[in-house]
């Protein structure tokens, strides 16, 4: 029995809504093409620096990205913006 591929859903906005209580997570919005309800998840911290490190990854693949435009967690956790 082969399992096909999962088509991916599109997501027409993601949104930071704010930290959880103790800060180890990040309530996040999702907002997809064929539905105009927002979801909201909790995604812990280290699970996004995961997702900058493979984003990094993959852009690094395109060109050659100078590293002082790399983000740092520490970088993104302490960050004003």
């Amino acid at each position: 029995m082969s399992q096909e591929k999962a088509v991916p859903i599109s997501v027409t906005a993601v949104r930071a809504e704010g930290y959880s209580a103790d800060r180890k997570e990040i309530v996040i919005s999702l907002t997809t093409k064929y539905s105009n309800a927002e979801r909201k998840y909790s995604v812990p911290v280290e699970c996004l620096y995961d997702l900058i490190v493979d984003l990094q990854r993959l852009n690094a693949g395109d060109a050659e990205v100078p590293e002082e435009t790399l983000i740092q967690p520490a970088d993104a956790l302490h960050s004003s913006d």
